[in-house]
């Protein structure tokens, strides 16, 4: 299993297999905390017969700290057909809506775990309102 896109975007849309991501960013500008925010998360796998069978998947916010910045992490089943002998790769794309809650500014990462391990780290930035410069 080889993970090819993995970002925070305003939307994303699947149409014949193509993964169109529009607005992808790293940061956000929050007025107070905390903050809520609402985003989609796009990720692109590519699978090949030796990842047949049932995983689990979960996306979990950690803080600057490794501390979760929520109390809930969500897992689920991800199904891979592709059964043994089956020649080359197949790719599957997943468009997850995230919401939640921060309670201060900093780093953040999205940890994206496949059978527990994690794959990649998606990072967001939470910016204070109040601490931008304003112009002179």
């Amino acid at each position: 299993m080889e993970l090819l896109v993995a970002t925070l975007c305003d939307t994303a849309v699947e149409n014949q297999g193509k993964l169109n991501v529009l607005g992808a960013f790293d940061a956000i500008v929050a007025q107070s905390f905390p903050a809520r925010f609402a985003c989609n998360l796009a990720l692109r796998f590519s699978f090949t017969a030796a990842d047949h069978g049932s995983h689990k998947f979960s996306i979990l916010l950690v803080d600057d700290a490794e501390a979760p910045a929520e109390s809930t992490q969500e897992e689920s089943d991800m199904q891979v057909n592709m059964p043994e002998g089956t020649p080359g790769f197949s790719t599957q794309n997943l468009i997850t809506p995230l919401q939640g809650t921060v309670a201060k500014a900093g780093v953040y990462h999205f940890d994206i775990r496949f059978d527990g391990k994690v794959l990649v780290r998606v990072p967001l930035r939470v910016i204070s309102q109040a601490d931008i410069a304003q112009p002179a």
